[in-house]
């Protein structure tokens, strides 16, 4: 058997780690079974009031096999949301999450872990992307996990807009993405389900009278109980859960309704939600000339559809520049490249030139975004002009902190506009973007006509509705206001405004900018209540859009991590965390179940598989042999990692974060000297493991993932276990050959636990009969 002990970014045969019919697992569409999967499915229920919302998700875990194990599910969450609560459900016993500083959950957790007990714990990777470990579930037992959180909705023109999203889409991790593992989950492979379904239900009320109630991407259920509210599920049981939630509703009447909406906090403080609606006078900027940009993503995430569906965006934007434009396009992949070395006048042969160029665009390749940005931003514009940059992307990349950090360096020079384009983008770098950028944001599902966001655009680059915007609270103590310096308002949307008051009492606040006709104020009456006028929700939302303003003053803090609580951003987000109990980068959410259920404490760890993306495409992601994938210390077959797209893309340097490993295969030039077939090679160095893994994706070398990354970074006696083609006397007796003290084993999942010295890894990746070797703890 040909194997391979690089755990880094490399193709993979078919996952061979099968369950027993009944039991659950992924399966293909014949129905065989397939991938252990222990998340049987999640329950989701959305309350929606004004502005806001909260969600309430239950994770159901069981352990169909034989033998202990631990769940690993990443999963996506709202990028705005305040995750205040988390409890966990064992046989009927209810177990409350504590909020602790992350490495002190950790180690709570572990320590559970090693004892035997039940125990949750909910980290956060990115502001939209959560891991759930889970450990300690018996065979045959069920865990359940609720996690609850606070969101605001987005409104725009008279329509309100939910979004709950439910897979996390594949990673490209460039060499500087700070955690590739943790944002990278293994994608179920294709022509398979991981068979975990979701429910969904949603009751609304808008408070005031509803005019229509729509699903852009699901179909569902809607019941009308009253002329202001609605319950909404989804119509099919059996939703595979690829795609996002976005529930879309308006109301009848003028626009968003104004409130204030106050938290006390028990000590005459409080906190508080404001809604403001901005000015309506609109005074279109047509005299300053501008400088229009429009850059796409051709990666291999966009094969198909999701380039096809942003060709025809930035066609009909095209079509729409004024006669007084300069414009440019600029593509990217594995580098950028721009049609023209300068932006160029809006004239008909420019246009067809610009044209032809977007419609022979192809996606492969990695999704660099910094060279691309660089391109777009980098140079202040020529003559005076209002530089506005088109993005369209689905953001599927892993090193989100620097491409902010490097947009907010280059923000003066221009305006930004981010597209998402799919059905289950990376919203929170979408958003962010162009938060940076001072522009907005949208995302066009593949079901959207891109009419519609046509015209929004048109109508924000316009002109902004309000410039220069201040707030001037009297009469009331307020403190730690979110937006504290808010950004230029456009036409539509309203302006939320959260933060602390310091005691109760009347007062007024003023925001004030400039229109199109001059300047502009307007005064709001305020009071805050001894009691309060809403829930702890409040307090939540007010605490998250802190810690977002805090994380905004230093995005590569996350990158640096704490170093040893010197970094006072990190101190700051922490400490909001842990006072007011809600999850960010640095607090987590640990339950441990008092009750020891498993002795010793040996489990294996299973690391839940995700659906791919709904319009993404296999082939642009693995290249064009789609039945392989890309590994990352997951069980071979099962998809993570840096992508490099159809016909021969690259690595993302993901290899390059990783310690290395063996591989043994078909003749190979490594550093110049070729190597035998049946020599076993090591590769330690970055160039080794590029070059081994673009012979992989070409075919010349045919490999099998053998051994987990992390074991390669260890040394002395290991933990392991292994999946084996099949457990019998023959199999035993070769892996107790090579090394291997067995400690136990499962027939049904064809696995086997035991200790080896970290100097016999090789040799045991060399038994035939391996399929892949973990370390037991995950």
């Amino acid at each position: 058997m040909l194997a391979t002990l690089l755990a880094a970014t490399v193709l993979a045969a078919p996952f061979q780690e099968t369950a027993p019919p009944g039991q659950l697992t992924a399966v293909d569409r014949s129905g065989k079974p397939g991938i252990l999967v222990p998340l049987k499915g999640t329950q989701v229920s959305v309350d929606i009031a004004g502005i806001s919302a909260r969600v309430t998700l239950v994770q159901t875990f069981q352990n169909p096999s034989s033998t202990p194990i631990e769940a690993v599910y990443t999963f996506p969450m709202s990028n705005d949301a305040a995750v205040d609560r988390m409890r966990m459900n064992v046989a009927g016993r209810l177990v409350l999450g504590q909020i602790k500083k992350r490495e002190d959950a950790r180690k709570i957790y572990d320590t559970a872990r090693a004892n035997g007990q039940v125990a949750s714990l909910l980290d956060q990777e990115r502001p939209n992307v959560f891991t759930q470990h889970v450990a300690n579930i018996l065979p045959g037992a069920q865990v359940e996990v609720e996690i609850s959180y606070v969101q605001t909705l987005k409104y725009e023109d008279g329509q309100y807009e939910f979004s709950f999203p439910m897979v996390v889409g594949p990673r490209y991790l460039p060499v500087s993405t700070p955690d590739p593992g943790k944002v990278s989950p293994p994608i179920i492979p294709k022509d398979m389900r991981t068979g975990s379904g979701i429910s969904l239900s949603v009751h609304l009320d808008a408070g005031t009278q509803l005019d229509s109630v729509t699903s852009v991407l699901h179909d569902v259920n809607v019941r009308r109980e009253g002329a202001d509210a609605a319950y909404i599920d989804l119509k099919h049981k059996d939703e595979i859960p690829n795609r996002d939630f976005i529930l879309r509703y308006k109301v009848k009447g003028q626009g968003i309704k104004e409130q204030l909406v106050t938290h006390s906090l028990g000590d005459g403080t409080g906190t508080f939600c404001l809604v403001l609606n901005p000015p309506k006078d609109v005074q279109p900027d047509t005299v300053r000339p501008r400088e229009v940009v429009f850059v796409m993503d051709q990666s291999g995430s966009q094969s198909g559809f999701p380039l096809e569906k942003s060709k025809e965006l930035t066609l009909k934007l095209i079509d729409q520049l004024r006669p007084s434009d300069t414009f440019n396009v600029i593509s990217f992949s594995n580098g950028a490249k721009r049609l023209w070395d300068t932006p160029r006048q809006n004239t008909p042969a420019n246009l067809d030139e610009a044209r032809e160029y977007v419609n022979k665009l192809l996606a492969n390749g990695g999704t660099e975004f910094l060279p691309a940005i660089d391109l777009a931003l980098a140079t202040p514009p020529a003559g005076g002009r209002l530089r506005i940059v088109v993005f369209n992307t689905d953001g599927f990349i892993g090193n989100e902190f620097e491409v902010l950090d490097r947009i907010q360096k280059y923000r003066k020079n221009a305006r930004m506009f981010t597209f998402g384009i799919g059905n289950g983008v990376n919203q929170f770098l979408i958003d962010a973007m162009s938060e940076e950028g001072r522009g907005g944001a949208e995302t066009v599902t593949l079901q959207d006509m891109a009419d519609a966001a046509v015209s929004r655009f048109l109508r924000r680059t316009s002109t902004p509705i309000l410039t220069d915007v201040a707030l001037d609270f009297k009469g009331v103590q307020v403190a730690d206001v979110s937006p504290q310096n808010p950004e230029d308002l456009f036409a539509g949307r309203p302006v939320v405004i959260t933060g602390r008051y310091l005691n109760p009492g009347s007062g007024s606040v003023t925001i004030r900018g400039v229109t199109g006709l001059g300047p502009w104020a307007r005064e709001i009456p305020l009071t805050f209540d001894r009691n309060g006028s809403g829930g702890a929700g409040v307090t939540s939302l007010w605490a998250r859009r802190k810690v977002q303003d805090l994380t905004r003053l230093d995005w590569m803090a996350q990158t640096r991590g704490n170093q040893d609580g010197r970094d006072k951003t990190v101190q700051e987000i922490t400490s909001l965390g842990l006072k007011y109990g809600i999850m960010t980068a640095y607090t987590s959410f640990v339950a441990v179940e008092q009750r020891v259920v498993n002795m010793g404490g040996k489990q294996r760890t299973v690391n839940v598989p995700v659906e791919m993306t709904d319009g993404v495409s296999y082939e642009g992601i693995f290249g064009e042999s789609a039945g392989k994938s890309i590994a990352n210390g997951a069980p071979s077959g099962l998809a993570s990692g840096g992508f490099g797209g159809g016909g021969g893309g690259r690595s993302g340097g993901y290899a390059a974060n990783q310690p290395g490993g063996v591989v043994a295969g078909s003749p190979i030039q490594t550093k110049g000297v070729a190597k035998d077939k049946a020599e076993t090679i090591a590769l330690r160095g970055a160039s080794d493991l590029a070059n081994v893994n673009e012979q992989i994706r070409n075919g010349t070398l045919k490999a099998t993932v053998k051994v987990d990354t992390k074991l390669l970074a260890r040394s002395g006696k290991l933990e392991v276990q292994i999946w084996v083609t099949d457990v019998n006397d023959k199999v035993l007796k070769a892996l107790e050959g090579a090394g291997l003290k067995v400690d136990d084993k499962d027939g049904s999942l064809k696995v086997v636990f035991g200790t080896v010295d970290a100097s016999k890894l090789e040799g045991l990746a060399k038994v035939e009969e391996v399929v892949r070797i973990g370390p037991l703890e995950g």
